[in-house]
């Protein structure tokens, strides 16, 4: 996303400031067609990349996981955050209708699982080829479809539903222009769309809102509702869906307190 910071409406002209110092670096992804695409490579839907001997992803309950996303961080441009090597992947569970996500404790990878593989195998013969079919009348998945994925540099700025925006901007709803502020605002910031890293976007209400502890907690992937050739994205009634991790995590490349949600309108 490219924004003019010198051509801001009047109302957010005062607060350019403030604005500039909630600059994040973020990686905007797009959906291309996912034409001779290989199982190792980056994605969004499909089958995933798993080596023999591996077990598929399952939910506590024994059902089968839908890969969400994967990404494979040889393909994605060179950052300070992110692996260099390796494959992470998010799945989600497509028998439930909350697509996995638990309300008491969104840490809990029993309907959801991330994934992260150090070293890749491109041998076909040492990977698997057999995978799971999601195309039953009762599956609730908010994918159909596949798409191979371009990634590209980007900068973010903070979204107006995050948190902590009244902190480092101001509180939009305690201005006598909030509905002309709020509509600005989100015109020129709105953070909703594919990304790693930088600010979420959410249809509600931050969940680190009132959960402090993970307030720390940084965007690791957001998958919003969407299409593209070969694949359909729908999370409810065209929501996002997000992932978070915090920063001392993600250098670790430990993905087993990853914090998963989404919403939608």
């Amino acid at each position: 996303m490219s924004i003019n910071l010198n051509e801001l409406p009047a109302c957010l002209q005062p607060y350019k400031t403030q604005i500039i110092a909630t600059k994040k670096d973020s990686i905007e992804i797009s959906l291309l067609p996912a034409e001779d695409l290989q199982i190792w490579q980056s994605k969004v839907g499909g089958n995933p990349y798993l080596p023999v001997g591996k077990q598929y992803p399952q939910s506590a309950e024994g059902d089968d996981l839908q890969l969400l996303a994967q990404i494979n961080f040889a393909e994605v441009p060179e950052n300070q955050h992110y692996p260099k090597s390796g494959i992470l992947q998010f799945f989600i569970n497509p028998h439930d209708d909350l697509y996995g996500l638990n309300f008491d404790d969104q840490k809990k990878q029993d309907g959801f699982r991330v994934v992260f593989y150090d070293k890749i195998e491109q041998d076909l013969a040492l990977l698997q080829s057999d995978f799971p079919s999601f195309a039953e009348d009762d599956i609730y998945s908010p994918i159909a479809g596949q798409s191979a994925i371009q990634f590209e540099k980007a900068e973010s700025y903070i979204d107006m539903n995050n948190f902590d925006f009244a902190q480092k901007v101001t509180d939009p709803y305690e201005r006598d222009d909030e509905e002309e502020f709020c509509d600005e605002y989100s015109e020129v910031f709105s953070a909703s769309g594919h990304r790693l890293g930088g600010y979420p976007f959410f249809t509600q209400s931050d969940p680190r809102e009132y959960n402090e502890s993970i307030q720390d907690y940084i965007l690791l992937l957001q998958i919003d509702t969407g299409e593209a050739e070969g694949i359909e994205i729908m999370w409810g009634d065209s929501g996002v869906g997000n992932f978070f991790i915090h920063p001392d995590d993600l250098e670790k490349r430990d993905f087993s307190k990853v914090v998963y949600n989404w919403d939608c309108y």
